[in-house]
């Protein structure tokens, strides 16, 4: 089963996940990686966070402070998402942290951890996002 998901109304979305937290990032209010950072820590509650790349990678392959064991990160607005960055290869590095630490949560060992995690990415489908996601090899499947 793929990390990524396509999705083309948030019925599709709640059809799929009724179970999950759902963590809502709208691109309209993340058009900076700095915007997207502020989001997603707020939204995921990070206790601590360092506003970078590799903060984000570790606080994603924690997540033990949330209750929720499943999570989907929805992600609407896609044509706006990070799209204000002066660099645009900042968002393909978004895109490769949220695919791998998804794969990894699939793999961790239950023995390891004390809570393990299911995460889930699902995008709201635009031309965009589609074209990065087949750019940067990860793999999606549509709702």
């Amino acid at each position: 089963m793929p990390n990524v998901f396509l999705s083309t109304s948030e019925s599709q979305l709640e059809a799929g996940f009724a179970d999950y937290f759902i963590a809502h990032i709208d691109g309209q209010k993340t058009v900076t990686l700095r915007q997207f950072y502020e989001e997603i820590a707020d939204l995921l509650e990070f206790p601590t966070f360092g506003f970078n790349l590799d903060a984000l990678n570790d606080a994603l392959n924690d997540l033990q402070w949330l209750e929720d064991d499943r999570i989907v990160l929805y992600f609407t607005n896609t044509t706006d998402l990070i799209s204000k960055e002066r660099d645009p290869a900042k968002l393909s590095s978004v895109l490769n942290i949220l695919d791998a630490t998804a794969e990894d949560w699939k793999w961790a060992d239950d023995d390891d951890l004390v809570d393990k995690k299911e995460l889930v990415l699902v995008f709201e489908d635009s031309a965009r996002i589609r074209t990065l996601l087949e750019k940067e090899n990860i793999d999606f499947a549509e709702l």
